[in-house]
């Protein structure tokens, strides 16, 4: 959110009902790809369409879904010898990317409607891509010469992979915005529990975003134009996470939306979708009416269940998680009003 503060509301409480003149949506099931009974959105761009993966009941071999308004639920399919795959992020140019991945490594993938799937990172012994900006530059993890050990990687046509570090043990890279400021989170020595979120610039390197106040653990999942970062911190013990948001002047604030609760996704006008209530309903959290159940937003008697709000666009509109009618399928809310 360019030009709103985020720290007067550091203290605000979930309010578990829509308020006056709150947003409302209308919803549309995604469905799931032939023969599948599951589906899961990752991410969405401005222009409305939707990536995850879909897989049958009871199995694992997953694929990774481009949907769109005209064409329905698509699958990308795998690379070559691969058996899985998911698709993490989509730009407004429609390049998608993610991981394939058969029993022995992952591999990070782009895609494209006139490409196909390619693989992202050929020297590494299992990589991931999590997201992609509008300049085509990617971030996810990678292993480096095979190693154990995870690192957060950039990848740019001109460049190739780079190698972003870590805060002392594996590392791995969720979201980059415009200007090419990454985030994501890394432990902070090999084989330790404990994990912080960072940010990652040109000129300052992967800086510790360290924890809200008397914390443990961060994770930093989105970020937006003017540098300010979303995730999820915990507070005196594990355990007790708390959506927050980090700037610059003034560290970790917690969004008030109650244990176990994270943001996963900003748009340009300040909106957040995450999980409240124990990770177990999706939320909105707008700076006028702050956390709301998507479950509240939606046309009562809809059937829908929301657990989870994972990508939200400049129109408003939000990819979810949920269930209807038995089945768990991913689904796009569009604004009503």
């Amino acid at each position: 959110m360019s030009r709103i503060s985020f720290g007067v509301w550091a203290a605000m409480v979930f309010i578990l009902v829509p308020l006056a003149g709150a947003q409302s949506y209308t919803i549309t099931d995604l469905g799931a790809l032939p023969g599948d009974s599951l589906s899961v959105p990752y991410a969405m761009n401005n222009e409305g369409a939707v990536v995850g993966f879909s897989e049958p009941q009871g199995s694992n071999s997953r694929h990774a879904f481009l949907w769109t308004q005209t064409g329905g639920m698509r699958d990308l399919g795998t690379l070559a010898g691969d058996s899985t795959s998911i698709a993490y992020g989509i730009n407004d140019s429609g390049e998608v990317v993610g991981y394939s991945s058969s029993t022995d490594a992952s591999h990070a993938f782009t895609w494209t409607a006139s490409g196909g799937m390619q693989e992202l990172v050929s020297s590494a012994g299992s990589s991931w891509a999590m997201a992609i900006n509008e300049s085509g530059e990617v971030v996810g993890a990678y292993s480096p010469n095979g190693e154990l050990d995870t690192h957060a990687f950039l990848w740019t046509k001109a460049q190739g992979v780079r190698d972003l570090g870590s805060l002392g043990g594996s590392s791995s890279a969720w979201a980059i915005n415009a200007s090419g400021e990454v985030v994501g989170y890394s432990y902070t020595m090999p084989n330790e529990r404990t994990v912080h979120g960072f940010r990652w610039t040109e000129a300052g390197g992967m800086q510790d975003l360290g924890v809200l106040s008397g914390g443990v653990d961060s994770l930093a999942f989105a970020i937006n134009e003017s540098g300010e970062i979303f995730g999820v911190s915990n507070t005196s013990r594990r355990g007790d996470d708390q959506a927050a948001f980090w700037t610059e002047s003034g560290g970790w604030h917690s969004l008030g939306l109650g244990s176990d609760s994270s943001i996963r996704a900003v748009n340009g006008s300040g909106e957040l979708v995450g999980c409240s209530l124990y990770g177990v309903r999706a939320l909105l959290w707008t700076s006028e009416n702050h956390g709301q159940l998507l479950d509240e937003l939606i046309p009562p008697n809809s059937g829908w269940l929301l657990f989870a709000g994972y990508a939200i666009n400049k129109s408003g509109q939000i990819a979810a998680y949920g269930t209807i009618n038995g089945a768990a399928h991913a689904a796009l809310l569009t604004p009503t009003n």
